[in-house]
């Protein structure tokens, strides 16, 4: 009898512990529209039509960490080609640190944007 009830707490402290985790993600969730708020604040000046570029299925915030992080180790980089490196990113520091590599080995933006970008499709 005892053995059934210690079963019974530790399946209902894991229910808890589920549905705790289950709530956090609907009240932290990130979606495109948080993603052009977020870049109006990294780039004031940024066109509407380059935030909704970079900002497109972006259900993270690594877009806009990219694309304010790119502007730091390549200063003379234009809002275009930094949004094509940035947009889609998963991961902001991995998609910076290939560009840097890239350019390193002697590869122009554009070239290291390819590389280092995500693989858009094509229409």
């Amino acid at each position: 009898m005892l053995n059934n009830q210690n079963t019974l707490q530790r399946k209902l402290k894991h229910s808890a512990l589920a549905i705790g985790f289950s709530t956090c993600q609907i009240v932290f969730a990130y979606d495109p529209l948080d993603c052009l708020k977020d870049i109006s604040k990294v780039d004031p000046g940024i066109i509407t039509g380059l935030a909704v570029k970079l900002c497109s299925g972006a259900y993270s915030p690594e877009p806009v960490k990219c694309y304010g992080k790119v502007g730091e180790v390549d200063k003379g980089i234009i809002r275009g080609i930094a949004i094509d490196l940035c947009s889609g990113s998963v991961d902001a520091d991995q998609t910076i640190d290939c560009y840097v590599k890239a350019g390193n080995e002697k590869l122009n933006r554009g070239l290291s944007t390819t590389l280092c970008g995500v693989k858009k499709s094509e229409k």
